[in-house]
């Protein structure tokens, strides 16, 4: 039996195929002449080496061929996504870039489950600075604040602002060109223990004719691993607000003192030292 190994971020995941094929046999150069064999031996120990060090440090799971399910395209992955929530009994925890404004749809039906599920508890990471980057106009920050009004005990609304723009670079430098100082930029999509893993941020472009890909992974152990993830970055990042209804924005972002870190607006180099 052969046993394919899949990498995603800083896991490696393991599982057997359905049946057993023969090993190609593979060119080891792009030429006819190969180099030295000197050359060929050193780059070989060299790779070896790194893949013997990973093998020692990142974390591996074991799952079934039949637990992995790739998905098509952006209409599959759209569909997939609100059914699984409309579903969900216990966790949804949604680690993206940001949700667009216009997801009106994506937070009904969260908000559907949410009513449907009393027990349901829900954690949304996203990053301050494209999160928030149309405030005071309707943003991906406005379009969450609802949910935080509607649940307030089971909905956490998290925002990650790096540590690179602060002081003056944040009060001047413009929107949008800001954000080449940093992003959090993590997909992770888990309901209750199955989780999509994908490059696909929330929004209509991503949902209609954005091709990414798109991995639904049905296994309590891997959708537990990055849900320690998600929830790590959540503890060093904001915790998004609502306030008076009669301002605008009507949110905030709040920093807990029950977070591991100070604000990396405050004190960037601590927010680092304490984060890494």
């Amino acid at each position: 039996m052969i046993v394919h190994r899949l990498r995603l971020g800083a896991v490696r995941l393991r599982y057997p195929l359905r049946k057993t094929i023969p090993r190609p046999q593979w060119r080891h150069y792009s030429t006819a002449t190969p180099p030295p064999a000197s050359q060929g031996s050193a780059n070989t120990s060299f790779l070896a080496g790194i893949t013997s060090q990973l093998d020692q440090s990142v974390p591996r799971i074991e799952i079934r061929a039949d637990q992995i399910e790739v998905l098509e395209g952006p209409k599959a992955f759209y569909e997939t996504l609100k059914q699984k929530i409309r579903t969900a009994k216990q966790r949804i925890y949604l680690s993206t870039l940001y949700i667009g404004k216009t997801e009106h749809e994506l937070v009904a039906t969260i908000h559907e489950a949410l009513t449907n599920e009393p027990g349901l508890q829900v954690s949304i990471l996203t990053d301050a600075l494209r999160g928030t980057r149309e405030d005071p106009e309707p943003s991906c920050a406005s379009l969450l604040a609802s949910l935080i009004t509607d649940f307030p005990d089971r909905v956490e609304i998290r925002m990650y602002h790096t540590p690179n723009l602060t002081g003056l670079r944040k009060r001047f430098i413009p929107k949008r060109i800001n954000e080449g100082w940093g992003l959090q930029h993590i997909k992770l999509y888990g309901i209750d223990d199955e989780v999509i893993l994908s490059g696909a941020n929330l929004s209509y472009d991503y949902f209609t004719n954005r091709q990414d890909r798109y991995h639904v992974f049905s296994s309590k152990r891997v959708t537990d691993y990055f849900s320690r993830i998600h929830r790590a970055i959540c503890s060093i990042s904001f915790l998004l607000q609502t306030g008076d209804t009669t301002s605008s924005p009507s949110h905030n972002l709040h920093w807990p003192q029950s977070n591991p870190s100070p604000s990396p607006l405050a004190d960037p180099k601590g927010f680092i030292t304490a984060a890494t």
